[in-house]
């Protein structure tokens, strides 16, 4: 019996080897961008990189991403949880589409459209 299950468990194993799953980035420094997918956390970390026309090194120690030695760095979090409360209040039912931000829709570039500093508000 012991013959015939092992051969089935290794095939098993190759196939789901073979079969890409997206692992959620689950790591003691991510405290805000919690349940996103490694491809996820990647888009959404270059689309805050465009908002604010800045680098990963404006708020990550070079060499140690998940370093909270960069004050940079507590601020984005701060921000991110801004954001995340005006989309739960105002659009709760958004839905990402193409190449948008899966966080909601008030976003970085909502305010800083690509400048360190968010623009002047129209009022």
């Amino acid at each position: 019996m012991r013959a015939l299950i092992l051969p089935v468990l290794i095939a098993l194993a190759g196939q789901q080897s073979n079969t890409p799953t997206a692992q959620i980035v689950d790591t003691p420094s991510v405290k805000v961008l919690k349940g996103l997918t490694a491809p996820e956390f990647e888009a959404e970390m270059q689309q805050m990189n465009v908002a604010l026309g800045v680098a990963c090194g404006f708020c990550h120690v070079r060499g140690n991403f998940a370093s909270d030695d960069n004050p940079h760095k507590a601020t984005a979090r701060r921000m991110l949880e801004m954001t995340q409360t005006i989309d739960k209040q105002f659009f709760p039912d958004y839905r990402a589409g193409k190449d948008e931000s899966t966080l909601g829709r008030v976003t970085c570039y909502t305010c800083h459209q690509g400048e360190q500093k968010p623009k002047k508000p129209l009022l």
